[in-house]
């Protein structure tokens, strides 16, 4: 077995069974779990274990009343008594409160929400205002003199808007293509983020641990630095892969199991919107992105001479990769601006700005091509940097300022 070989099998299997590496895969499995599960586990901490009873006093004259529509959450009745009748069934708990419909020139529907004391919870706000504002289109509609199916025909009513451009044959991206691309190269950009949080620090930590007890010089005495360097990279990458792989194919198989395959379908629908170009587009970028910054890890934790200091050493690109996810969530919602179209060409935030700019807009292939191009040949001019620069920078010892050490490991790597 290569010197190689050995040496990726001891970094990759040791933290393929550390205990943080199967601690941190549970608990990420227990967060997919609880997001499939939160439907039953919301319902489970819901304080309402009844539906919300509230009595309708109709003063408009126009049977407004029966537009307000109930759910399982919910329960509207008309009150056929007075509002003194219906105030005081709601302060003897008949009911949860009582909704004062009026009409304002008998057009404007006009709503008082009225409880026994203090108000009711946001959400019971938030939804009764949503039905009531579907009601009071109803009812300005009725108010034109047409029926209630009719008025229910324009409401639900649907055009989509169909793109089509005039100077070439092919057509844009519908609005729903954009909107699906947007969030999933949020997902992307989350993704890299996290990687990077993890793995980064986790390979700069093994190589300073390295350094600092000694251990690099017996290695690098019976092996050569370039091949320490490609071991515990891949070796990071792989096991960095695993997890992934891990994950998602855990989450593909709860979506499919969950409520019978409602989130498989969901997903499903969410791919099949976006091009397949553009699918392979977002998995070149976050593969790319995921070995620049363990290449700068490792450059990075070599420099650096005891575990304390890799937090110092790692923050300007912990910095970098922050700039860029933050820039990535502005772009949600428009996409287009010029702080977009900059970050998208520079390396080390392309990969979390650029899928965004060939899903969500009109942007020409050409571009994406040459974003890749420019994170590509960055990699390869980073790897052969790192593997001079990692040959002095190993063994540097010396005590003083990040630039110092720096200098210390270019004189020795020549």
């Amino acid at each position: 077995m290569s010197k190689f070989a050995i040496l990726f099998s001891q970094s990759y299997f040791s933290k393929l069974k550390a205990k943080s590496f199967i601690i941190t895969t549970l608990i990420f499995l227990l967060a997919i779990l609880a997001l499939f599960m939160w439907p039953t586990i919301s319902s489970w901490f819901s304080s309402n274990d009844r539906p919300l009873k509230i009595e309708i006093v109709d003063r408009t004259g126009l049977n407004a009343g029966l537009l307000m529509k109930g759910n399982s959450k919910i329960k509207y009745s008309l009150f056929s008594g007075s509002l003194a009748q219906s105030d005081q069934a709601v302060k003897d708990k008949k009911a949860d409160g009582v909704l004062l419909l009026t009409a304002a020139n008998g057009v404007q529907l006009q709503a008082q929400m009225r409880t026994a004391s203090g108000a009711l919870t946001l959400n019971d706000q938030q939804l009764i205002g949503q039905q009531l504002q579907t009601a009071n289109q109803l009812f300005t509609i009725q108010g034109l003199k047409l029926s209630p199916e009719q008025a229910q025909r324009i409401l639900t009513a649907h055009i989509s808007l169909e793109q089509k451009t005039i100077n070439n044959e092919s057509n844009g991206k519908s609005a729903d293509h954009k909107t699906q691309a947007a969030f999933i190269s949020y997902g992307i950009a989350f993704f890299i983020y996290l990687f990077v949080i993890s793995y980064m620090s986790m390979i700069s930590s093994e190589i300073a641990a390295e350094k600092d007890s000694r251990i690099m010089e017996i290695i690098i005495s019976s092996s050569s630095p370039v091949a320490h360097l490609l071991s515990r990279t891949t070796a990071i990458l792989a096991l960095g892969f695993t997890q992934i792989f891990i994950l998602f194919g855990s989450g593909l198989i709860m979506a499919y199991s969950f409520d019978g395959g409602k989130y498989w379908h969901l997903a499903g629908d969410a791919i099949t919107v976006v091009s397949s170009s553009y699918l392979i587009f977002a998995l070149l970028f976050f593969i790319l992105a995921c070995i620049l910054y363990t290449l700068l890890g490792a450059v990075l934790g070599s420099l650096v001479s005891k575990v304390q200091d890799v937090g110092q050493a790692i923050m300007p690109v912990t910095m970098i990769l922050m700039i860029g996810f933050f820039i990535a969530i502005s772009g949600l919602g428009n996409p287009d601006t010029l702080l977009i179209k900059i970050f998208s060409y520079i390396p080390f935030t392309a990969s979390m700005i650029m899928p965004m700019r060939i899903g969500a807009t009109e942007m020409g292939i050409w571009e994406a091509v040459l974003s890749l191009v420019i994170l590509a040949g960055t990699i390869v001019w980073l790897f052969q940097f790192s593997l001079k620069f990692y040959r002095g920078s190993v063994l540097t010892y010396t005590s003083g300022s990040f630039f110092k050490k720096m200098k210390q490991a270019l004189s020795l790597s020549k």
